[in-house]
């Protein structure tokens, strides 16, 4: 086993174990909202649900809801969905394309840049109504490769600044070119940190995700830590778990990806550990002609499974052409529970490159039936989120795909055990690394 490790902040990281507190007490999730949640740069959505003026959609935050539109201008804008008259959420809609935003409670209206615009019976306000301060209460915002960010702090760093060296390394993936075709929230029983921990170390995959040894080397992974609590994995991909034997012939997943770029999995039998470089060199050669441009890529980057944690609860899991969005929300008052957001998008073939011969994307269990040529249906629409308890991914109802799945199931039993007196301290080896890094950000933003 070897874990390269590639410390982009000169810093050393201590603190390989704590009290359980900070999972359980609600002093802990008091301090967290004012001091982490209130300050940091958060992903709330994707710009392409605001893609003209008037579309906005509403990020639910803990204690606070963020309304995010595309103003008049083009601009992407936020706001406290809060009317300014007495204190009513303004808009009930997740999503969706407004000319306005009324109030229901007494009609209060705002234009899609925040003014306040019409007070009906304006003349009956003593003290009249100075619309531009009665204007809706600005959040800072801004946009990373497709993905919108808020900020309630009053003057937080550049979102560019925050997001640090890791902004230009994940620059080849091009995410604001993918399509959302899953999206989903499952309401779990566990803190948010504790889903944080999970995507933040492989130490538990061979015990809990067997399929894993079928597509993926958990052994030799490259673990980065940046400023500001972000991490990074890189984990090679198309190949197998060296831990266990090595199989005769490719495994069923690794037939899929080789078969998905026209290569025949019976070439390889008794060379299985050759398959990583030849879908690499394949989709390098035969690239444009699939329909994707892999020339910004480096040969790793067509195989591997790459996986960032932006500090402090967004977790981007992904590869050439798919990504994953994994994102714990806070609930607003109980510390043993989180929402957990998965946002599943794909890379499609672009039809100007493609000769229409393979299909390279195959999203699995998403909604999206795809043409031969892999390309975006022509009747695409948004999917809707769909929400429900994690009890339903227990006994089989929705599934999040098998890997999250057993993850889910077993997180459930992590914030069972931390609250036992049997248990007082996160205890962790070098494996964790990433575990370490992000609570060491933790604990110096709180102090």
């Amino acid at each position: 086993m070897t874990i390269r490790v590639v410390n982009h902040t000169g810093n050393g990281v201590a603190n390989a174990n704590f009290s359980k507190e900070r999972y359980l007490s609600p002093g802990w999730m008091d301090r967290e909202w004012e001091r982490i949640w209130a300050r940091c740069w958060l992903l709330a959505g994707l710009e392409s649900d605001i893609a003209e003026p008037g579309d906005f959609f509403v990020f639910d935050m803990g204690r606070e809801q963020v309304l995010v539109t595309r103003g008049s201008g083009g601009e992407v804008r936020a706001f406290y969905n809060v009317c300014q008259h007495r204190g009513n959420r303004l808009v009930s809609a997740e999503r969706g394309h407004a000319d306005s935003f009324r109030c229901a409670y007494h009609a209060w209206t705002y234009d899609v840049d925040g003014n306040l615009a019409i007070v009906p019976h304006e003349d009956q306000f003593p003290a009249g109504v100075p619309c531009g301060e009665r204007s809706l209460k600005p959040v800072h915002a801004g946009v990373w490769d497709g993905f919108v960010f808020v900020c309630l702090a009053n003057d937080p760093p550049p979102l560019k600044e925050y997001l640090g060296p890791l902004a230009d390394m994940l620059a080849p993936y091009r995410f604001r070119n993918m399509t959302l075709t899953e999206d989903q929230t499952v309401h779990h029983h566990c803190n948010w940190k504790a889903v944080v921990d999970n995507f933040s170390e492989l130490y538990h995959v061979d015990f809990l995700h067997p399929q894993h040894k079928r597509m993926v080397d958990c052994c030799n992974d490259t673990v980065h830590l940046f400023d500001n609590g972000h991490t990074g994995l890189e984990v090679k991909g198309a190949t197998v778990n060296p831990r266990f034997p090595i199989p005769e012939e490719p495994t069923d997943i690794q037939s899929a990806q080789l078969r998905s770029i026209g290569l025949d999995p019976a070439d390889f039998r008794g060379r299985v550990l050759d398959v990583r470089r030849a879908v690499q060199e394949r989709k390098r050669e035969a690239g444009l002609r699939f329909g994707y441009d892999y020339s910004p890529f480096s040969d790793n980057q067509l195989s591997d499974v790459w996986q960032f944690n932006l500090f402090p609860n967004t977790i981007l899991s992904f590869s050439a052409e798919h990504l994953w969005i994994l994102r714990p929300r806070p609930h607003p008052t109980d510390p043993g529970r989180c929402f957990f957001d998965k946002l599943s998008l794909v890379l499609f073939a672009d039809p100007a490159l493609s000769d229409g011969t393979v299909n390279l994307v195959r999203p699995g269990r998403s909604k999206v039936t795809l043409d031969v040529s892999g390309s975006r249906p022509t009747d695409y629409r948004r999917p809707d989120r769909d929400v429900f308890e994690h009890t339903e991914i227990l006994n089989g109802n929705r599934t999040m795909t098998d890997t999250i799945d057993q993850d889910i199931e077993l997180l459930g039993g992590v914030q069972a055990g931390m609250a036992s007196k049997g248990f007082d301290r996160v205890w962790l080896s070098d494996e964790e690394l990433r575990v370490q890094h992000f609570h060491n950000e933790l604990e110096a933003r709180l102090e």
